[in-house]
């Protein structure tokens, strides 16, 4: 049974291996960095099959108007189970005044809008430089 977790017990060495597994390999590197992101975000969301976190997924919110979903990704031995959804579902459950935007990657559409998302009139991004 797969059991969630939303106090930021995180194992990075499998979240390392799960950012990898997508081709999220900048956020890798530097585990200190890793450790941050994951320190600064308001709401992390993990799935655990007992002692292996097969799932994870974050939010940056001001739980009153906006929030940024960041990062979901699901072991891929674990896919198409439900896991994703509920990582989701975890966080659009913690406000329901927020207005949340997804960052996701190519081809994941469907499945967001799925669970309730739709295209936004405006995005824009700045790119970091490194």
């Amino acid at each position: 049974m797969i059991m969630y977790h939303t106090d930021k017990k995180v194992d990075y060495d499998k979240l390392k291996t799960l950012f990898n597994e997508v081709g999220w390999n900048d956020k890798t590197d530097d585990i200190n960095r890793l450790k941050a992101m994951v320190e600064n975000s308001q709401i992390v969301v993990t799935a655990w099959d007992e002692e292996i976190m097969v799932g994870f997924a974050r939010c940056t919110t001001d739980y009153v108007f906006n929030g940024q979903i960041n990062n979901v990704v699901v072991d891929s031995k674990y896919r198409r189970k439900g896991i994703g959804k509920v990582l989701i579902n975890k966080i659009l459950d913690s406000s329901r005044q927020v207005t949340y935007i997804l960052r996701g990657s190519i081809g994941n559409e469907e499945f967001y809008r799925g669970l309730g998302f739709e295209d936004g009139p405006i995005s824009l991004v700045y790119k970091r430089k490194e």
